[in-house]
């Protein structure tokens, strides 16, 4: 079974703009998977179907088994509990800890003191923060914040991380560190979506990509289509990305 699949998946908000259009696809368990384009192609309005936060005009949105079109309001906040979210602009509690921020999703959760204690320091050690836990986030860098974002999305052990343009606010060495974390989430067994712009950094992950367009899907890339087009260019780029 997909983890994710979109059947003929339209999104038409008040007012009659198509953020979505006709969009069809699957994403198997544990795959990584990049979906670019243009500012208003459709990523976020895409991500925001998978998370719940909204729902299709019409057509199929199935993730982790679940219809979301049939999926009650009182079953989203379990549903989501199986998602990590990620945000560009890290939605950090500014006024509490590392360590606490960290801890919110299993806080809701009713997890245990003990038991949530050792989840967050070892969230923390996968991004390389454990030595920061007592620290506000003012005193970290963007780079710093950005992973205490990832440590929040992964410490309650997703199934599912969805990432909206997580290096937007990024140079490129802290961009390809960030990226890196959610490649080793994907090889340990967790599917990652993510939003991104960043095209150049998008080709060198080598990852499957999904390019929309208006709305629409207009190709699907996996790592071999791009090494084979990037073989026939003969110069390095992938035209259809650029």
């Amino acid at each position: 079974m997909s983890a994710i699949r979109f059947d003929t998946v339209a999104k038409r908000y008040a007012g009659g703009q198509d953020a979505l259009r006709e969009l069809s696809f699957g994403i198997e368990p544990a795959e990584m998977v990049f979906v670019t384009g243009h500012s208003g192609a459709g990523k976020s309005s895409m991500l925001r179907l998978i998370a719940a936060m909204d729902l299709p005009t019409r057509g199929l949105v199935q993730v982790l088994g679940e219809n979301l079109g049939r999926l009650g309001r009182r079953a989203i906040p379990a549903y989501r509990r199986r998602l990590g979210l990620v945000f560009q602009d890290h939605r950090l509690l500014m006024e509490r800890s590392i360590f606490q921020n960290v801890a919110l999703p299993l806080v809701v959760a009713g997890v245990g003191r003990e038991e949530a204690a050792r989840r967050v320091r070892a969230a923390l050690d996968k991004v390389g923060l454990l030595t920061m836990e007592l620290k506000l986030p003012i005193a970290l860098s963007s780079g710093e914040r950005q992973r205490v974002g990832i440590a929040r999305a992964i410490v309650a052990k997703p199934e599912l991380i969805l990432a909206d343009e997580p290096t937007g606010n990024l140079d490129p060495s802290l961009s390809a560190e960030i990226m890196a974390l959610f490649a080793a989430f994907a090889d340990a067994g967790t599917t990652v979506v993510v939003a991104s712009h960043d095209l150049n950094l998008v080709q060198r992950m080598r990852k499957r990509v999904l390019v929309l367009d208006k709305g629409k899907l207009i190709d699907d890339f996996r790592p071999r289509t791009i090494s084979s087009r990037k073989a026939r260019a003969g110069d390095g780029n992938v035209k259809a990305i650029d």
